[in-house]
C-alpha cells in the first residue's frame, strides 16, 4: 500500500533542510536545529533517527549532548543517532546514553511498517 511521507523542515546552520516522517518513523540528519512547528509533527514516534556528530560543538550538526536533549523533547520510543564522527567510540558512547537511545551502526536494519 501507499505510505505518506511528511517533510519536516529543519536547519543545517543557516540553511533550511528537510527530514521526513513515515508513520511512526522519522529521519533527521545533517541538522542542528528543529523548529517548534516540526517538533509538533514528531509527536508519537516509535523510531527516530537523528544527527549527532560528536561531543564538541559544530556549526551545522547537533553535538551528542544536544541530540540527546532533542531526542528527549521528541520522545520517540527508540532513538538512533547517526552522522557520527570518529571521536565517539561506539560501545562506550552507547553505554553512556539514556535508555532507548543508541548510536546507529553500519548494516543497521529497521522495520518501519
Amino acid at each position: 500500500g501507499r505510505q505518506e511521507v511528511l517533510p519536516l523542515p529543519a536547519m543545517r546552520g543557516r540553511r533550511p533542510i528537510l527530514g521526513f516522517r513515515l508513520g511512526g518513523f522519522a529521519y533527521l540528519t545533517d541538522c542542528n536545529a528543529i523548529p517548534e512547528s516540526s517538533l509538533e509533527l514528531l509527536q508519537g514516534l516509535d523510531t527516530l533517527v537523528l544527527d549527532a556528530l560528536r561531543p564538541l560543538p559544530h556549526p551545522t550538526h547537533f553535538t551528542i549532548g544536544e541530540a540527546v536533549e532533542m531526542a528527549h523533547r521528541i520522545g520517540a520510543r527508540q532513538t538512533f543517532f547517526t552522522h557520527i564522527a570518529h571521536q565517539m567510540g561506539h560501545a562506550e558512547t552507547c553505554a553512556s546514553l539514556p535508555e532507548g537511545m543508541s548510536l546507529a551502526y553500519d548494516g543497521l536494519s529497521l522495520d518501519i511498517r
